[in-house]
């Protein structure tokens, strides 16, 4: 009932556990609350149908109860690399609760073999900021969301002799490694993720963001050795793909090789008929916010991104 949705912690104990299947609607009715009003039935049902499509488990919510009502949850969205995103309503008179859900909830998916945890907060959300860092997370990006419209690009300018790209496949599973690691280097996106992650857990993590389709995984080679990557995905059940990633290695930046890739990324969105093109970037990535604005995207919004590190804590 609403009347058991979002009430204020009493000074009885709260108990944080996963939520029970009978819970799970008006787990999510809280998880979308906006200015302590939770969301009403038609708001959940949009948002388990968008979920379902994104391969995200409602099933996984957990919920903070108090005097027998849910006063916070949070919904944790497994990546295969590792990687749990916790989903969670707006935080402030509900602090010391709301911590402790994400505690207990931090240590049931380290007992899961999940490395990370990740948070994406709206600028403005002060509270949720002190909260999470008051719970070991600390700020790792603003991420910049940007968009373009791509009506019929031109077909990219060919490459020059000494360069070739290639689509993803077992076969070339390993140059595409290769190209991740290497465009890590001296890296102005999120640099402070460097080395927290496998690259296998790196790209089985940017398989699962949208749709994979190995034909727009690209791989830059020059002679044969990886100099860059491009990783696009179909949105799901929208008219929009996301690149998911671009990145060149050191010996190829500052080459043109950037412009290269994302007249690449503009033709590949008009070969999937597409008709926009999204990404998120680091607000501090001077190079690439200007390369994306040069290609004609442009800001939607952002989040500020925080991370924990759960290895520790097993």
């Amino acid at each position: 009932m609403l009347s058991n949705l979002l009430s204020r912690p009493d000074a009885g104990p709260v108990a944080c556990r996963a939520a029970r299947a009978e819970e799970i609607h008006d787990a999510l009715r809280v998880i979308l609350s906006h200015d302590s009003r939770p969301a009403d039935d038609a708001q959940v049902t949009d948002f388990v149908s968008f979920a379902s499509t994104r391969r995200i488990d409602v099933r996984e919510a957990w919920v903070a109860e108090a005097g027998g009502r849910i006063v916070w949850a949070v919904l944790p969205i497994l990546s295969p690399g590792r990687t749990v995103l916790l989903f969670t309503p707006p935080v402030i008179g509900r602090e010391p609760a709301a911590g402790q859900l994400i505690e207990s909830a931090c240590g049931h998916f380290a007992g899961r073999g999940v490395h990370l945890a990740q948070a994406l907060l709206d600028p403005p959300d002060q509270a949720a900021r002190a909260m999470y860092l008051n719970h070991n997370f600390r700020q790792m990006a603003e991420l910049m969301y940007l968009s373009a419209a791509v009506r019929r690009p031109p077909p990219p300018t060919p490459l020059p002799a000494e360069f070739d790209l290639v689509s993803y496949s077992p076969e070339t599973h390993p140059l595409f490694a290769r190209a991740i690691a290497e465009s890590y280097r001296d890296s102005l996106d999120c640099p402070d993720m460097n080395g927290l992650r496998d690259i296998e857990d790196v790209i089985a993590g940017h398989k699962a963001s949208g749709e994979f389709d190995p034909e727009f995984w690209f791989v830059l080679l020059e002679l044969g050795e990886p100099r860059g990557v491009l990783l696009l995905s179909r949105v799901p059940r929208t008219d929009a793909a996301e690149m998911v990633y671009i990145g060149l290695a050191p010996s190829a930046r500052s080459r043109g090789h950037s412009d290269l890739l994302m007249r690449q990324a503009l033709w590949a969105v008009g070969a999937m008929r597409l008709a926009r093109l999204t990404l998120a970037v680091d607000s501090r990535n001077a190079p690439a916010l200007k390369l994306y604005f040069r290609h004609g995207m442009q800001r939607t919004g952002s989040k500020i991104a925080f991370l924990r590190d759960l290895r520790r804590e097993t």
